[in-house]
């Protein structure tokens, strides 16, 4: 009897040693992924985060200055600008979505860029979308149109553009 007495304390002290030192990895790992998650950028503030500004404009106007508002009987081609911030270094996917006033797709493009360097950079696209003769004028499919913009497939920015009579 004198044996099982120790026995089942060294099995109480080996439970408790064991718990004990998986309690202390779990922290010593938990404080290593916190260490780790700040040095990526070498413990410095976070870098600029990535931006789109969309813009539209009518080419049959002169200089085609930017406005959110256009009437579809005068219209001949809606121009889309975006002015991409901060956008890292190497090649990109933009991907344009026109969306109708209720939000189905109406028409989708994507075209690639590069940032060269091995920092972020600015980047101006423009893409031309025809009205005259499309649906947009024979239809006179009118109201507030959205213009989604990602980059790489994430989502980045929309802008509303109000089409009318």
């Amino acid at each position: 009897m004198l044996l099982r007495t120790p026995v089942r304390q060294s099995r109480g002290c080996w439970t408790s040693l064991l718990l004990g030192s998986s309690a202390a990895l779990i922290l010593l790992g938990a404080s290593a992924c916190q260490m780790q998650s700040t040095s990526g950028n070498g413990g410095g503030p976070p870098p600029p985060a990535l931006s789109a500004i969309i813009s539209f404009c009518d080419d049959g106007v002169a200089s085609c200055p930017p406005a959110s508002s256009f009437s579809v009987a005068s219209m001949r081609d809606l121009v889309v600008k975006i002015n991409w911030e901060n956008v890292p270094a190497g090649n990109h996917t933009e991907g344009l979505e026109l969306l109708l006033p209720g939000g189905g797709e109406y028409r989708v493009t994507q075209a690639g860029f590069l940032i060269p360097g091995s920092s972020t950079g600015s980047i101006s696209t423009h893409r031309t979308f025809p009205v005259v003769g499309t649906a947009i004028s024979l239809r006179q499919i009118r109201g507030n149109w959205s213009m989604r913009a990602s980059l790489d497939g994430q989502p980045v920015a929309t802008q509303m553009v109000e089409l009318n009579p």
